[in-house]
């Protein structure tokens, strides 16, 4: 069953396997023949994550069957139990961004077609997407080498640059979540340079503004995101593809949250304010690698509003986006990185019970993207320290990490 039908058809699809009829659905849910009927059709959404999981409940089937989130391509899966990656195991990749024998190699036509890598690079993105660090880790080095030695083979392929260029960025994204920012930013910088050969730095300049952020460079970031934001933004919103409403947006929400990293209220609030008017257009949540859509602007605005502490309660939208079948869409790393965020957010409003409720619903959600981030770890510690009496499962989790009590 395609990856890409509406979630009725899904539920017509599965009550069909089932052998049931509407109203033998609508008796198991305690609804009407006519709800269910609505919902297959698309008239009626199941928008909360609750609702999907009642009717995958009755159905006896997986939520994620219904969501159609499952994996494009088979991806390993990591040891959750595994603590940070060690510097012997992030070696290779390091020294592939200093190695230049690849990029140097002479035009001859005989290197590795696109077509040859562009699998790879689908398959690195899965991985991704999935969390997957230590294999990302091992795989990287040698497609880092396959996409610069296609690039040198065919220097006026714009596939062959593009793809060296989605390998860069994923080189840095994966560096900057281990820590690893010095040599995070060697490759968004490269990575923008061969975005500006492509016209297309929109994803290059994405990545680029979370290094310089994770960089504490909030101010840098707010200039490059917005200096390409301006360049890309679409002269007429009404015939503009989705994808360039996409990286405009994107780039609008770090924008935002630049501005919120550097304490301008106004500033994010307008910044949030503009991409929530592109993710309008859009309508529904369109899953580019940026992930943007109206779901991004509310996650959005629930992070800056934790790290400006102006908002009363955002932690109720929070609440709020949780349950909702957007959310469970997004890739398990761009929940997690989210859940991550938030607990950040409320550790320093010295809210530690949300802040514990977030780190461990991260850890559920992706093992990986707490147990391998130096950013996760510290906010266990500092949970740890601060309180009296630690959660449980936090003080389990860090017992198995061998994180000193």
């Amino acid at each position: 069953m395609s990856g890409d039908l509406p979630v009725g058809r899904r539920v017509a699809y599965w009550r069909g396997r089932r052998g049931w009829s509407q109203q033998t659905l609508a008796d198991a849910l305690g609804m009407s023949k006519s709800w269910v009927d609505k919902v297959e059709r698309g008239v009626r959404r199941l928008d909360r994550l609750s609702t999907l999981r009642e009717v995958a409940r009755a159905l006896r089937i997986d939520v994620d069957l219904l969501l159609g989130t499952g994996p494009a391509a088979p991806v390993a899966r990591a040891d959750p139990s595994d603590g940070p990656l060690t510097g012997a195991e992030l070696d290779p990749l390091r020294a592939a961004l200093f190695r230049f024998d690849a990029a140097l190699a002479g035009a001859d036509g005989t290197g590795p077609t696109p077509d040859r890598i562009r699998a790879g690079v689908e398959h690195a993105w899965s991985a991704y997407g999935h969390a997957d660090y230590r294999l990302l880790v091992r795989i990287l080095p040698g497609l880092l080498c396959q996409a610069q030695l296609t690039r040198a083979a065919h220097p006026d392929d714009p596939v062959a640059v593009h793809l060296l260029g989605q390998v860069t960025q994923l080189v840095s994204a994966v560096l900057c979540k281990l820590g690893e920012l010095a040599t995070s930013w060697l490759a968004a910088d490269r990575a923008m340079t061969i975005g500006r050969r492509t016209a297309d730095p929109t994803s290059a300049a994405v990545t680029l503004t979370r290094v310089l952020r994770a960089l504490d460079r909030p101010r840098h970031a707010l200039e490059v995101a917005v200096a390409v934001a301006h360049r890309i933004g679409p002269p007429d919103p009404q015939t503009a593809p989705a994808e360039r409403h996409c990286g405009y947006g994107s780039l609008l929400v770090q924008a935002a949250r630049a501005a919120a990293a550097s304490g301008d209220h106004p500033g994010t609030v307008d910044l949030l304010d503009q991409a929530a008017a592109v993710a309008a257009r859009l309508g529904d949540d369109h899953h580019c690698r940026t992930s943007f859509g109206p779901t991004a602007v509310g996650l959005a605005r629930v992070t800056t509003a934790l790290a400006l502490d102006r908002d009363r309660d955002p932690l109720r939208s929070h609440r709020e986006l949780l349950d909702t079948v957007a959310f469970a869409r997004l890739t398990v790393e761009r929940r997690a990185a989210y859940l991550v965020d938030v607990a950040r957010g409320c550790l320093r409003r010295n809210d530690l019970p949300e802040a514990a409720r977030a780190l461990l619903l991260a850890d559920r959600t992706a093992p990986t993207e707490v147990r391998h981030r130096p950013t996760a770890l510290a906010t266990l510690r500092t949970l740890l320290r601060r309180a009296s009496r630690p959660d449980p499962e936090l003080t389990r989790l860090a017992e198995t990490l061998r994180i000193a009590l």
